[in-house]
């Protein structure tokens, strides 16, 4: 009897169960319809070169803004192997580092300075030693890491402007798609889609905007621990000594045209030793 019971228990259970999915059913459905196709990472057809340009430039955009992060951190990762770090420590861990290495460099005399322009380098001037493979392998490490930086900026803000332009596009297609789609069978669709890619869109340029500065800062915070504050002589400059005073009760040399002779020539500075010339 007892068994009887249970049996009977657990079919009105299910058979409850099964009126609950069956009345939830076109909820669920239309749940599942409203994820567009921009929002899977495909782009609606419709055979009107506006609207079929629009939304495979949406596309585009959103695929590249998914690797946004993957190339904000490559030029950390890059420097943390550089330096003999496990990649997986890369920011912070990897700046220290630098700032520990440049300083090494600074105790030995060595002299860093940054350029911007026309190109990011880093130029070196000779200390008391002269620099050895590894003071260059570090030197091309911190050089590498920031052009890569300053790149990654540039193109995840050449991101956010694309994406900028789409909205303007979007805006104007939003606008104007009942009358230019009045009998098109797929209206319904290119309207749930430009409804879908002002979302696609804002989350594009917001991860955009998000790793552009991260890469930015540690383009900043690597000038910041490698750049000594200096500016040394280029190769090339000589610094000349100021003009010698005459000493007190000499006589001042005779004018142009005297009977005494011609002034005597002032003396060669002496030749530059080279100790400050600029490594690129």
């Amino acid at each position: 009897m007892t068994r009887t019971l249970d049996r009977a228990s657990r079919l009105r259970v299910a058979a409850l169960a099964l009126l609950l999915v069956a009345a939830h059913a076109p909820l669920l459905a239309a749940c599942a319809a409203q994820v567009s196709l921009l929002e899977q990472g495909r782009a609606l057809r419709t055979g009107k070169q506006p609207y079929d340009e629009f939304f495979e430039a949406t596309r585009a955009l959103r695929e590249e803004s998914l690797k946004a992060e993957e190339l904000a951190d490559a030029a950390p990762v890059e420097l943390a192997r550089a330096l003999g770090l496990d990649p997986r420590s890369a920011g912070k861990a990897a700046l220290e580092a630098t700032r520990a290495r440049a300083e090494e460099l600074r105790a030995a005399g060595v002299q860093l300075q940054v350029e911007l322009a026309p190109e990011a380098r880093i130029v070196s001037a000779r200390g008391r030693r002269p620099l050895d493979p590894g003071d260059r392998d570090a030197i091309a490490a911190f050089e590498a890491s920031l052009k890569s930086s300053l790149a990654i900026s540039k193109q995840l803000g050449e991101l956010s402007d694309r994406a900028a332009a789409l909205e303007k596009k979007r805006a104007s297609l939003a606008a104007e798609w009942a009358e230019a789609l009045a009998d098109d069978p797929q209206r319904r669709e290119v309207k749930h889609e430009l409804e879908a890619a002002e979302r696609v869109i804002a989350e594009a340029a917001a991860v955009a905007d998000r790793y552009a500065g991260r890469a930015s800062k540690l383009a900043l915070d690597l000038v910041l621990a490698i750049d000594s504050g200096d500016a040394p002589a280029r190769r090339g400059d000589t610094s000349r000594p100021p003009p010698r005073q005459p000493a007190a009760g000499a006589k001042a040399p005779p004018r142009h045209g005297s009977s005494a002779g011609a002034a005597p020539k002032p003396p060669k500075p002496p030749p530059s030793r080279g100790d400050d010339d600029f490594d690129p």
